[in-house]
């Protein structure tokens, strides 16, 4: 519902591309109606969370509510009065960083079903399937690399060849290859599970 207020409204003056500012000294009392309206950006609504201000045939929205909406830095300089708006912030680092995250989760959650797809195989004597778990640590030192990770890339390269030994050894039924890779595979486990720890922890920081 429109509401009716009278208001005193300052004449706004666009002075540049990336700036507003207020008149100087040229007030006067004027009835205006505030309402919601709906903005729509190539057919998308894109709306807006503060009323706008009807008057003269004419639809003031707030400035800052839409310059937000059209991808704007806004702020406001209280010592001239002026509201800047910024359209070329360069924001490729916090793409940069949330893409980064993003594989971070995945290679995750991948790790944790290469291992727990490998402890199957152990219990149920399963080599040739072990040939696979081999692969998907490789698939995962290949996005570490693409992370240029190259603590987690040496991490994933020993945990392929601990797990190939792992499936030789139970293969050949030889205890101390065996006993020799759980060691090699059980102390850089640990060392990828801190790491992961660390990278997602700093991801939902």
């Amino acid at each position: 519902m429109k509401r009716k207020y009278a208001i005193a409204l300052a004449i706004v003056s666009m002075l540049a591309v990336s700036s507003l500012a207020w008149a100087e000294g040229r007030y006067q009392t004027i009835e205006v109606y505030f309402d919601r309206v709906q903005v729509k950006m190539n057919g998308q609504s894109a709306p807006l969370s503060k009323d706008s201000i009807i008057y003269n045939g004419s639809v003031y929205v707030p400035i800052k509510n839409l310059s937000e909406l059209l991808g704007a830095t806004v702020s406001w300089d209280e010592a001239d009065r002026s509201v800047n708006l910024d359209f070329f912030v360069d924001k490729s680092n916090e793409l940069f960083t949330a893409s980064q995250q993003g594989v971070y989760q995945y290679v995750t959650f991948e790790y944790n079903q290469t291992m727990s797809g490998l402890l199957e195989q152990m219990k149920t004597d399963d080599t040739e399937s072990m040939k696979k778990t081999v692969g998907r640590f490789s698939r995962l030192n290949v996005l570490a690399r693409d992370l240029k990770d190259e603590e987690l890339s040496t991490g994933f390269e020993k945990l392929m060849a601990a797990t190939e030994m792992l499936r030789s050894g139970w293969q050949a039924k030889n205890l101390d290859d065996y006993y020799l890779a759980w060691s090699i595979f059980k102390s850089n486990a640990e060392k990828v599970n801190a790491l992961l720890r660390q990278k997602t922890s700093d991801a939902s920081k």
